[in-house]
């Protein structure tokens, strides 16, 4: 389901943005930093809250540990993982 349609962002890719351990964007906002955009007219903002919600519950309910931890936005921290062979490969070519 579509849920923002100024950037085309889906329930699925909201829920996304929240990793199995409850770390990820707390707020809308930090919600679409993750995706790389940003709000426009703002009527998402309430579902995408509700969507965050609803992903931390069954985060509290599989694992009582996880609720209040503060953790870089899952999407990035998995773009990070990319890059780091990325400098290594580079380090390598300059050598």
């Amino acid at each position: 389901m579509i849920v923002c349609s100024c950037n085309v962002l889906s329930c699925g890719q909201i829920k996304g943005t929240v990793a199995a351990d409850g770390s990820g964007p707390r707020t809308a906002g930090e919600v679409y930093d993750c995706l790389g955009c940003s709000p426009d007219c703002g009527r998402c903002a309430r579902e995408v809250r509700a969507i965050l919600a609803e992903a931390r519950a069954v985060c509290a309910t599989q694992c009582g540990s996880c609720a209040g931890r503060e953790i870089e936005c899952a999407v990035h921290v998995s773009v990070g993982h990319m890059f780091d062979g990325l400098e290594l490969a580079q380090e390598s070519v300059a050598a």
